[in-house]
């Protein structure tokens, strides 16, 4: 703290003397026609009762006149020849219009008594160094109190950060910053918070998917190694078996590392969002075209019901994928149907996708959309997936202004509604 007091406080000082020394100068050297006058008015009315007094008299009674009125005021007052000053053109135009000569840096007054060659000079009193001294030293002071009730307060907010930096940094990533609202570093303390609790709920997630990945791949690659096993022992017959199992166990790998990457790209902001202005019946078609075999091969018609949209602004790819995961999972708990439906809904699209299966538990609605997470009724491991779909259409959502979230259709099972912003 005195590192930034002692240096805030030269800097003001200098600042402070500089502005001093600007006036003095522009008055002085800039403006001196204006200050002249001033201060000639300023004397004036001194300077005419001295010249009444003085000018009925001359010669000594003059002198013993100046020498009684001398007594009564502060200034000191002399009687002049002309010929002793060396006077300017200008100043001999001044003591013939009777008007005050100033000189010596405002500090001296020549007034013209009787028009003769005696003059007056009136000199104001020198100014004692030391009251400067003192005052310049008052003002310092001053400058440094209340300097330092403004920086205490900031140093100590500053601090503040600096220690939950700190603890930050040393891997407590629940500190946060408390700060009172009157605080004028408080909108940093609040960025902090937020970069701390994002940094936090993605190392967080990053932990959660290193264990979940490990856990996931073992069951495929434990299935690998043992029909690699089988296939050494196996009869030759048996082979072709074996190896399109094993190639069932690599396309579920392949289909999981896919699924993985997108979500990861997605989740750490590493892939740029790039919209575009597509027609969404079209789209649409081609999306729901894309599992139709799936649904057919499982039994279940896939419909779509309405799409009020012409046109829609989206990143394909990606929306198209989020799209296919949830037909996809409704095509696995679907019983006989699955409809889809595009419509306006506010500023923004919805996607519904419906089925007529066993729906969701209204406990586990939250957990469905987060990364390799199943619920343990009947949407669970033994109905296929990785619990990476959900999580991935949430992904997708965020990323475009939106959410996803799961409700009862019509027919009793689920009913999917993925909402998206919409931009100018």
């Amino acid at each position: 703290m005195l590192r930034l007091f002692l240096r805030l406080y030269i800097i003001l000082a200098l600042g402070l003397a500089g502005a001093i020394w600007a006036v003095n100068y522009t008055f002085s050297e800039l403006l001196p026609d204006a200050n002249e006058t001033y201060n000639r008015e300023a004397m004036r009315g001194p300077g005419y009762s001295l010249v009444n007094q003085l000018s009925p008299v001359t010669g000594a009674a003059r002198e013993q006149r100046l020498a009684e009125l001398q007594q009564h005021y502060g200034m000191r007052l002399r009687l002049l020849q002309a010929d002793e000053l060396d006077l300017s053109e200008r100043e001999r135009q001044l003591l013939a219009e009777n008007k005050l000569v100033v000189r010596g840096d405002f500090s001296e007054f020549i007034a013209n008594l009787d028009g003769g060659p005696q003059l007056l000079s009136i000199r104001l009193p020198e100014e004692p160094k030391w009251l400067y001294f003192w005052a310049y030293a008052f003002l310092g002071a001053s400058l440094a109190l209340v300097l330092y009730f403004w920086v205490r307060p900031h140093w100590r907010d500053l601090e503040l950060i600096r220690l939950a930096a700190q603890r930050f940094g040393n891997n407590d990533l629940g500190s946060r910053i408390r700060l009172p609202r009157r605080s004028s570093v408080r909108e940093l303390a609040q960025h902090f918070n937020q970069m701390a609790s994002r940094i936090e709920g993605l190392i967080a997630n990053q932990r959660e998917l290193t264990n979940a990945v490990s856990h996931e791949l073992r069951t495929p690659i434990a299935r690998l190694s043992f029909e690699l096993d089988q296939l050494k022992q196996s009869d030759p017959r048996q082979n072709r078996e074996l190896i399109a199992d094993m190639y069932a166990d690599l396309g579920e790998l392949e289909e999981m590392v896919s699924e993985l990457l997108t979500y990861a790209s997605l989740e750490h902001g590493a892939t740029v969002i790039n919209r575009e202005t597509i027609q969404a019946h079209s789209w649409l078609d081609s999306v729901v075209g894309s599992v139709a075999l799936e649904a057919e091969a499982a039994g279940v018609q896939i419909l779509i019901r309405t799409c009020e949209v012409e046109c829609i602004s989206i990143e394909p790819r990606f929306m198209a994928r989020a799209v296919i995961n949830l037909l996809r999972n409704a095509i696995r708990y679907a019983k006989r149907r699955v409809e889809v439906s595009l419509v306006r809904v506010g500023q923004g699209y919805e996607v519904q996708v419906n089925d007529d299966g066993p729906g969701v538990p209204v406990e586990g609605r939250k957990k469905i959309f987060e990364p390799f997470s199943r619920l343990d009724a009947s949407r669970d491991r033994r109905t296929g997936g990785f619990g990476l779909g959900l999580a991935l259409v949430r992904r997708v959502s965020q990323s475009h202004g939106g959410q996803v979230e799961v409700t009862d259709s019509q027919w009793g099972g689920a009913s999917f509604r993925m909402t998206w912003a919409q931009v100018e």
